[in-house]
């Protein structure tokens, strides 16, 4: 019962009531049937009083029939005593349940109750009646509605009708469902609803503001015509005043004759009419015709508005997410214990003489009077006997108990403003500690517009009632009545409702001496008793007239199959079995018999009935005969959703996702029919194979205002196609947003981290899906494969433990894991694992083992591993990534000669090769240098039509450039449709190895123009060129830009930035970024080491590599260089020398010519020419150019005569035509004033030629 007084909020529950009907007094018992009341009191008896009469009858039987004529003297002095005068004498024992003591049997039975959690039930198996019901048949969808005919005297309307729906929400949702049937069968025009409420109840909501207006009207269409409002003329007529129309009083529960008698010549006559109040003015049993649009107007056309739906949906997944100990199931309770139902119930509680004071001006102040009439008797214990009374959360909370359902369990309370709030519901509280309501789920902020309108109120508890595990009705009234019938519509014919037995109850909650074991054995049955009652569908016959056909709705629906009662001739086949052969043309690929019966269906002349025409349709695209379908398409005269969804589906699943996009368009422009959620979710399919990103953010949209949100299905198309797009941030708020997830909208999100190697965020929402599957495992494993990481063994060994069944997926990413880690025991592990499990001669399993073995270094392993099951196999065709697997293992293993033999005998074999086998085959060529056979693999490639795949583009381009080709790269680069990162830090790779840095820069800046992702190391490569040209001003700017792009603390780009400084003269920003960087590795030591020695800074290159020392970091032969070359600038020798010989001794790393250049320089320069010589004797090769034109120039500073004439010979005797030798030469011996000698060489340097002038450039600002 909703509240019209808006009372100050409760801690617990507070608000507007979820109930919606309008109370009337009920008929109270008159004075004088205090005469059958005493007749139950005489027949009532304990059991003690039972046993005792039973012995006086006894007695009275043994001592003759005589005694039998004083009986009815004793029954008329019984009377006489109960309604005589001396009837206030006589004390009247109360009858049982007639006393409310519900609260001394909870203190009495708290501590057991308290105690007693061993037998839970669980949510997920309450209801197991599973009885077949043979009556329930669905409503009619919207194909037939050109079947649905009405017998009128003219086609054209007769008029307007005008109703005021009155009542709370559910009597009013009554009022214009009968609305809509009696518009149907008069003919009328039905103008929306006028939704008058009862004076107590005051709500100033209009039909839009409680339910969706467009799609009511939408719905009705073409069974019912809705207008908004009367046209001008009409109220032209009436003064534009609706009440200025006269109203028709119809009597309650009139029949259809009465409205085809009586209504329909006065609406022929007027027009228009207007029935007010419309409560209860259409029979239950009507024609099914008539029922068709009750059925129709309830289960489809009547839907909430978008304010309403919306916050309901978020209160209905609030109260899942705090139901997560019991799987996101949860109770509702709708609980009618507030003050103005139990005024209205004239029922006494606990609170004694002060308590029915208070009911009596409540009452006095609500129905003023009524309850005061002489004509009235109010008897509280009767009520309660008879279950009038509202339940107390107590009871309520007991019952529930008593059921099994422990203090784990979750629980929506639907109700107003309960009576004395805080002192009834601490009991409940106690026993159900999770007790929520709509005031505790939604903010205040989003109750705020709700507030002072009771039916939207109520509209946010019947949505969250509607979708709780349980429902738990304690008192009658119109919304149980309408939320069984759409819990049996949306939960295949149950209710799944716990419909206590209050007069039971009520005993058994009098009884002092019941104990708790006992209690909960009535409760138990009671639950049973309520789940075999959901299933029950009785039929609804004229001596029920007040039954409702939308509590038990499904049966009643059955007369939508009456649709072809006025259908043509053909109609009397069996329409079923000509759909199903139809069906079964398609499922077998039938084609030749589903034409013949296509060409049947043409000659009975009924081609153009578009259900028909929708099945062929089908046909033919499981035929995958898609031109057929196109054909059959644009012939068809009629089409409805499902033709053109038929239709996108068939053009997204044959590889045409933007043709269906196209055609989705088509359908808006066309605005024949409205989409519906099978129609969007091939839509969005078709967005995600495109990767249309745009087009599906607007049909998003479309669905939100669709209020579709409801539809789980739709919602996980939803959400894939944001994961294709690559829009987790969208895919994760739609997630968020499905009221009820199943287990594809869970393992859909956490594939889509995976895949972007988000697992942190994959693996959180892992632990909490309610019950993960091998799906589940699986993208979690998966998404740790992708990223090379240890983390996908570690989930399949909790996979394995957990009893999981593992299949060959997981065989396969757990063995890419292990290979990449080189763990070759596991793989063996697993090997053994995939043999007992029975997955041996899957193709897949064993393309992974053969890979796997191959990475961990064991060829032969996997050659005898690809030799075994190659020869089980009937052809190549069928285990090609097994072929494939054995290619890249020869790569891998740089078996070149091996891996050609493979590709040519895949090639011999006619096997139809993909884009793996052509990129491995050209990476052989690269890796032999044989640049002719890798044009005959790109041959192949084109004639194959994969030239132009990015996989096979991209390693193409790598060949040219390694063959020196660039242009011919160049031009291949720009032909690829679909250029990956890979492709683009290829090609910018080589360009910065070839030294062609204006071309970096172009390339780079056209990927960022392109809004192309750019990684580290591009950017590396971008700074390299930089550091090439000593381009400052451009280093700086791909600075800023890295820093944008959140890769500066990359070790590759901490690195390069170094570089790029210190080869610019920018030695302190090298060495503020060397300081600012929290890790850092040798890569970077190196960096700043070389470029200290580059700027003069020696003794800072010596210290930092004494720092890594100490720090544990193992330098390399770049490490080493660059300190060394520091000291030769410097002249460091001592330190030099110490380096060197560390270099052997601690790190057992052999010197190569480049260490052993700077030692001979250093040593020469210092006049040490004694080891300097003696250090090139002990040098492992022979010393060359560089070596002795460094001894060679200390030879002239220190007056080496003798050591100049040697090594001049040693010079020219290998290099005699070199002028770089004879310049040095002709200048050491100027040096050292042996001018014949230095003119000889001069003249030997004109005969062979000057050497290129040196040249430099700089850059200047604009």
């Amino acid at each position: 019962m909703k509240s019209k007084n808006h009372h100050q909020p409760t801690p617990v529950c507070n608000g507007n009531t979820s109930e919606s009907s309008s109370p009337s007094p009920p008929p109270s018992p008159r004075r004088h049937s205090a005469v059958p009341h005493c007749r139950r009191l005489l027949r009532s008896k304990t059991f003690s009083q039972s046993r005792r009469e039973s012995s006086v009858a006894g007695i009275i039987i043994r001592r003759g029939l005589r005694y039998f004529l004083l009986l009815p003297l004793f029954y008329i002095s019984g009377l006489l005593m109960c309604v005589g005068p001396f009837s206030g004498l006589v004390w009247q024992a109360p009858l049982p349940g007639s006393v409310y003591r519900s609260h001394e049997i909870f203190e009495k039975l708290w501590h057991e109750i308290e105690s007693d959690n061993s037998s839970a039930i669980e949510l997920s198996s309450v209801w197991r009646y599973n009885r077949r019901l043979k009556e329930q048949k669905p409503c009619p969808n919207t194909s037939y509605r050109h079947h649905f005919a009405t017998k009128r005297e003219s086609p054209d309307p007769s008029g307007y009708l005008i109703v005021e729906a009155n009542g709370g929400l559910n009597q009013q949702r009554s009022s214009i469902c009968n609305a809509v049937a009696v518009a149907g069968l008069l003919n009328a025009i039905l103008v929306i609803p006028h939704l008058d409420f009862h004076s107590v109840w005051v709500d100033p909501s209009e039909f839009g503001d409680i339910y969706d207006e467009d799609h009511f009207i939408t719905t009705l269409k073409g069974f019912v015509e809705v207008v908004q409002e009367l046209p001008e003329v009409v109220m032209e007529r009436y003064d534009y005043n609706i009440t200025n129309i006269p109203n028709i009083r119809i009597e309650a529960w009139a029949p259809v004759s009465y409205y085809l008698e009586e209504v329909y010549p006065v609406l022929r006559k007027q027009g228009v009419i207007r029935i007010a109040p419309f409560a209860n003015r259409l029979a239950m049993n009507v024609p099914p015709r008539v029922q068709f649009l009750r059925c129709l107007a309830n289960n489809v056309a009547l839907r909430f508005s978008f304010p309403v739906s919306t916050l309901a949906r978020k209160l209905v997944k609030r109260m899942i997410e705090k139901s997560s100990r019991t799987g996101g199931k949860y109770v509702s309770v709708h609980l009618r214990f507030e003050e103005d139902m139990v005024a209205f119930s004239c029922c006494l509680y606990d609170g004694g003489k002060a308590e029915n004071f208070e009911m009596d001006l409540v009452r006095e102040k609500g129905w003023r009077g009524k309850f005061r009439r002489k004509d009235r008797l109010i008897q509280p214990g009767l009520n309660r006997i008879n279950g009038k009374c509202p339940l107390t959360p107590l009871e309520v909370g007991m019952m529930l108990r008593g059921m099994g359902f422990d203090n784990n369990t979750s629980i929506y309370l639907a109700s107003g403003k309960i009576y004395q709030a805080e002192r009834h519901l601490d009991p409940l509280l106690k026993m159900f500690p999770l007790l929520y309501t709509k005031e505790s789920l939604a903010t205040s902020d989003e109750l705020a517009p709700f507030k002072g309108y009771s039916s939207r109120l109520a509209a946010l508890d019947y949505t969250v009632c509607l979708f709780s595990e349980v429902f738990v009705t304690t008192q009658g009234g119109n919304f149980p009545h309408f939320l069984m019938g759409h819990r049996r519509f949306l939960f295949g014919g149950h209710a799944k409702t716990i419909q206590p037995d209050k007069r039971k109850l009520v005993i058994l909650l009098q009884d002092m001496d019941i104990s708790w074991k006992a209690f909960k054995n009535e409760m138990e049955s009671m639950l049973i008793e309520s789940d075999r009652k959901g299933m029950n569908v009785p039929r609804i016959k004229k001596s029920r007239r007040k039954s409702s056909i939308y509590t038990y709705p499904l049966p009643e629906c059955r007369s939508c199959t009456d649709r072809f009662t006025s259908s043509p001739p053909w109609a009397i086949m069996d329409l079923h079995r000509i759909v199903s052969v139809i069906r079964q043309c398609g499922r077998f690929r039938a084609f030749r018999h589903g034409r013949s019966l296509h060409a049947h269906i043409i000659k009975l002349g009924v081609f153009n009935d578009v259900f028909f025409a929708n099945n062929l349709l089908a046909m033919y695209v499981d035929i995958s005969l898609l031109k057929d379908a196109r054909r059959l398409f644009d012939e068809t005269l009629e089409r409805n959703v499902a033709t053109w969804t038929t239709m996108i589906s068939a053009y997204s699943s044959s590889g045409r996702p933007d043709t269906a996009l196209k055609f989705y368009v088509q359908m808006l422009e066309s605005k024949s029919e409205t989409p519906n959620g099978f129609l969007y979710s091939a839509v969005l399919k078709a967005c995600g194979l495109v990767g249309d990103l745009e087009s599906g953010k607007l049909i998003h949209g479309r669905v939100f205002r669709a209020n579709l949100g409801f539809d789980t299905v739709l919602m996980n198309t939803l959400l894939d196609m944001y994961v294709k797009c690559g829009s987790l941030s969208s895919a994760r708020k739609v997630f968020d947003d499905i009221l009820c997830p199943s287990s594809t909208s869970w393992n859909t999100m956490i594939s889509g981290y995976g895949k972007e190697g988000l697992m942190e965020e994959a693996v959180n929402l892992f632990y909490q899906m309610p019950e993960p599957d091998t799906v589940s495992w699986n993208s979690i494993i998966a998404g740790f494969g992708c990223k090379e990481s240890l983390g996908a063994l570690r989930f399949v060994c909790m996979m394995h433990r957990k009893g999981l069944k593992l299949d060959g997926f997981t065989f396969s990413c757990a063995l890419k894991t292990c290979g990449c880690f080189q763990l070759l025991v596991m793989v063996k592990q697993i090997h053994c694992y995939v043999n007992k499990s029975g997955f041996g001669s899957c193709c897949f399993t064993a393309s992974a083992l053969v890979d796997s073995y191959s990475n961990c270094n064991e060829l032969d392993e996997a050659i005898k591993m690809f030799d075994e099951y190659s020869c089980c196999s009937a052809s190549i065709l069928d285990c090609l990534p097994l072929w494939n697997s054995m290619l890249s293992g020869y790569v891998v293993n740089e078996q070149n000669s091996a891996a050609i033999n493979l590709v040519s005998q895949i090639h011999s074999l006619g096997a139809h090769v993909d884009s793996f086998t052509f990129g491995s085959a050209l990476k052989v060529c690269i890796n032999l240098q044989n640049f002719r056979l890798g044009l005959q693999v790109q041959g192949l490639a084109v004639t194959s039509g994969y030239e132009l795949d990015y996989v096979v583009g991209s390693i193409l381009i790598d060949l040219y450039a390694n063959d020196g080709k660039i242009k011919d790269a160049l031009r291949l680069f720009y032909r690829l449709p679909e250029k990956d990162i890979v492709v683009w830090s290829s090609l910018i790779s080589w360009c910065t190895k070839m030294g062609l840095n204006s071309l970096v820069f172009s390339l780079f800046r056209d990927m960022v123009n392109l809004d192309i992702e750019v990684d580290q190391f591009i950017i590396s490569s971008v700074l390299k060129a930089c550091s090439s040209l000593v381009g400052l001003g451009s280093g700086k700017q791909v600075h800023s830009f890295c820093v944008k792009s959140g890769y500066e603390s990359e070790r590759i780009t901490v690195t390069s930035l170094i570089d790029l400084y210190a080869k610019c003269g920018e030695i302190e920003d090298g060495l503020a970024l060397f300081y600012c960087t929290s890790e850092r590795d040798t890569v970077c030591y190196t960096g700043i080491i070389m470029g200290c020695g580059q700027n003069g800074r020696a003794m800072e290159a010596v210290g930092f590599f004494q720092e890594m020392i100490e720090l544990g970091l193992k330098p390399n032969e770049i490490t080493f260089l660059g300190v060394l070359s520091a000291c030769r600038h410097a002249g460091l020798v001592e330190e030099a020398w110490t380096i060197f010989k560390y270099m052997k001794t601690e790190y057992k790393m052999e010197p190569h010519i480049e260490h052993y250049y700077c030692i001979v320089e250093l040593l020469s320069q210092a006049g040490c020419f004694k080891e300097a010589e003696e250090l090139i004797a002990e040098m492992p090769f022979e010393p060359d150019q560089t070596i002795w034109n460094s001894l060679l120039g200390a030879c002239g500073t220190h007056k080496k005569t003798e050591l100049v004439n040697f090594i001049a010979e040693r010079l020219l005797t290998t290099l005699p035509e070199d002028p770089s030798i004879l310049v040095t030469l002709s200048n050491v011996y100027a040096t050292l004033e042996m001018w014949d000698d230095s003119r000889k060489m001069r003249e030997v340097i004109k005969k062979v030629g000057m050497k290129e002038a040196g040249k430099s450039w700089i850059q200047i600002k604009s």
